[in-house]
């Protein structure tokens, strides 16, 4: 019966230290999606031909932001058919994953239907529906005010060479 005794507490003790653990871990923003599966949001910094550095999605597609948005405080102003055309780029269940991206410019901003969106800098991000492909970038100069978004968070001033 007294060898028993100790066996108990040492299984009670690992249950609540593996408790404890998990529950830091919670904390810390370890737990959601592992990096890469479904539910991670991902900025890059990629290349587009005639743009030089932009901020890519997990797919490559180039991002946007818009002159109508505010960066402070960050304000997003494209909803219905405008959001259609330019979709939001919305938070994930996780933070996002940065490739040439600093953290400390990445943030979020509440839309008025009240998803979240990622922002660069303070601006809202978009994509363009008229990329279909890998280094499209249809969108820049849009209506003078849709502008590829460079790594910092500046706006992309550059025409793209038809054809491009």
């Amino acid at each position: 019966m007294n060898r028993i005794r100790p066996v108990v507490v040492s299984a009670l003790a690992l249950a609540a230290v593996a408790t404890l653990s998990a529950c830091s871990e919670m904390a810390s923003g370890a737990q959601g999606p592992e990096h890469g599966q479904p539910g991670h949001k991902m900025l890059a910094a990629g290349s587009v031909t005639g743009l030089g550095a932009v901020v890519t999605d997990a797919d490559g597609k180039t991002l946007y932001r818009f002159d109508k948005d505010l960066s402070q405080p960050p304000t997003s102003n494209c909803d219905g058919e405008c959001a259609t055309a330019w979709p939001p780029v919305l938070a994930g269940v996780a933070t996002p994953m940065l490739q040439g991206i600093q953290e400390s410019q990445v943030g979020t901003v509440t839309r008025k239907d009240g998803g979240k969106q990622l922002t660069l800098n303070g601006w809202p991000l978009y994509q363009f529906s008229g990329d279909k492909a890998l280094g499209d970038a249809n969108g820049q100069g849009a209506n003078g005010t849709w502008f590829a978004i460079a790594p910092d968070g500046s706006k992309i001033t550059a025409a793209r060479a038809s054809g491009s």
